[in-house]
């Protein structure tokens, strides 16, 4: 889908007329260029307009995109350029860094205020955060309990505050509307690293609209008279008209009929959509709905109108919608990345040792640690590590004596030689005479009655020995003579 079919559903009014006429001149992704200028262009007019309920209609944005594909830093210039003949000097004046801690962030604004009240507008807290390192300042936060609950305050507009001593008393300073606008880059392969859901669900990330971007072409350097394409961008004449009647009274938007109407289905539609997500990802868009009605707010102040039309809602509604598309898209990235493994405390400590030549002291190894991990158990791990030596440095002067932790050269012992056991010796195998098949036994002959005498038992082997001589069927003796006597006798 080419840059123009992709930006024509959310250009509107004076807004989308300056990013438009602006493309030509620029590599950067025309929805990012829209995304930045949304976020500047409201948080100039922070304070002064109001939605139909009251609350502020700033828009805060994160431009997500890779570097140098991405063009995230051409997106804002682009965006700076439009809006330069509008709101540059404002700009330059109300233009903060990233902000990584609660307390910072109220003594921020409430240094704003009060640096106003000698101007001749009076007091005027307005102040525009552009983080294009927002990783870094990411990191940083998750030190800070008190840095989200500001940050969501903030987009509310309602009050915070910080207490501080200062002389040994007890100082609390309040800022009781703040007018904070928010514009950030990130890479897509960080979000899931320092954005978690839980974090989400909790409302810190869902007030930002996230936004990926990629370079929508390249141009040419030699063929534009400075070397910059960006010098042939004009400034927005009818956005410079838009703040300037912005800026003259405060403000209140409404719907019309029609307008009310569409904007109830769209609540409708969002809140049929969240039933259906998973909450790991319903928690970064619960409030869509009011992040139209912000964008449309911008847009139609814009305009210098405070009714919101059929068609603002409808273009801001696109906007959203991209942003809801890029924050699936991000999540989605970001399971398939995720799967890291979780190390082993003594894995960190060897880790964080190396990094520091070796050698550290037990503030420094503790504070390194300390965001998961108590003293106690560091200690403990590194007590048990072989390659790790704990010594006390002994100086003359008060106080406890410093603890040094050092990684060591472990010389593991030599390894026992197995003794050898002598074989046993070999006994050649000597080859089995053949079995004789043993002689079939003759039945013994019959006993007559009476039991035989045990002489004629023990001659019976004997008797077995001359058995081969002596005939199968024995002679008959021959028969004896009778001799009858005669008469005469």
């Amino acid at each position: 889908m080419d840059e123009k079919t992709r930006y024509e559903p959310m250009a509107h009014g004076p807004i989308g007329a300056a990013v438009k006429s602006a493309m030509p001149h620029t590599e950067a992704d025309p929805i990012g260029v829209h995304a930045a200028v949304l976020a500047l262009f409201s948080a100039a007019i922070n304070g002064k307009m109001m939605q139909p309920d009251g609350r502020p209609v700033v828009v805060w944005t994160a431009l997500a995109g890779r570097s140098m594909v991405g063009r995230k830093g051409f997106a804002l210039t682009t965006a700076e350029t439009i809006l330069n003949d509008a709101i540059g000097e404002w700009l330059a004046l109300r233009r903060q860094g990233g902000i990584s801690s609660g307390p910072s962030l109220v003594q921020t604004l409430w240094e704003t205020e009060q640096d106003s009240l000698t101007s001749e507008g009076g007091l005027d807290g307005r102040t525009l955060v552009i983080d294009e390192e927002w990783p870094t300042t990411l990191q940083l936060t998750k030190r800070c309990p008190k840095y989200s609950g500001v940050l969501r305050t903030s987009w509310d507009g309602k009050r915070i505050s910080n207490v501080t001593k200062k002389d040994g008393k007890r100082v609390e300073i309040t800022v009781y509307e703040p007018s904070l606008g928010f514009h950030a880059h990130i890479q897509p392969a960080l979000w899931s690293k320092y954005i978690s859901p839980a974090e989400a669900q909790g409302g810190s990330y869902n007030r930002i609209l996230p936004v990926l971007v990629e370079r929508s072409k390249r141009l040419r350097r030699r063929d534009y008279k400075t070397g910059n394409p960006l010098d042939e961008v004009r400034v927005s004449g009818s956005l410079r008209a838009a703040y300037e009647w912005a800026s003259r009274e405060l403000r209140q938007m409404s719907l019309s009929d029609s307008s009310a109407d569409r904007y109830d289905d769209i609540i409708a539609e969002y809140e049929d959509a969240l039933e259906e997500l998973s909450e790991d990802v319903s928690c970064f868009i619960e409030r869509s709905g009011e992040q139209v009605m912000r964008v449309a707010c911008v847009l139609t102040a814009a305009e210098r109108k405070t009714v919101i039309t059929v068609k603002a809602l409808d273009a801001a509604k696109a906007f959203v919608d991209y942003s809801i598309a890029s924050v699936k898209q991000l999540i989605s990235q970001s399971n398939v990345t995720k799967s890291r493994t979780i190390q082993p405390l003594d894995f960190k400590i060897r880790q964080k040792l190396e990094m520091y030549g070796g050698e550290m002291t037990s503030t420094q190894l503790y504070r390194a640690l300390s965001s998961r991990y108590s003293a106690a158990q560091i200690l403990s791990t590194a007590e048990d590590m072989a390659d790790v030596q704990i010594v006390e440095q002994r100086q003359n002067r008060p106080g406890a004596n410093p603890v040094v932790f050092k990684l060591v050269e472990v010389i593991p012992d030599p390894e026992p030689v197995p003794e050898m056991e002598p074989e046993p010796e070999r006994v050649p195998t000597q080859r089995r005479a053949p079995a004789r098949k043993a002689p079939a036994k003759r039945a013994a002959p019959a006993k007559g009655k009476g039991a035989a005498s045990k002489e004629a038992t023990a001659a019976a082997p004997a008797r077995a020995k001359t058995a081969n001589k002596a005939t199968a069927t024995p002679k008959k003796a021959p028969a004896k003579k009778t001799i009858q006597p005669t008469l005469a006798e």
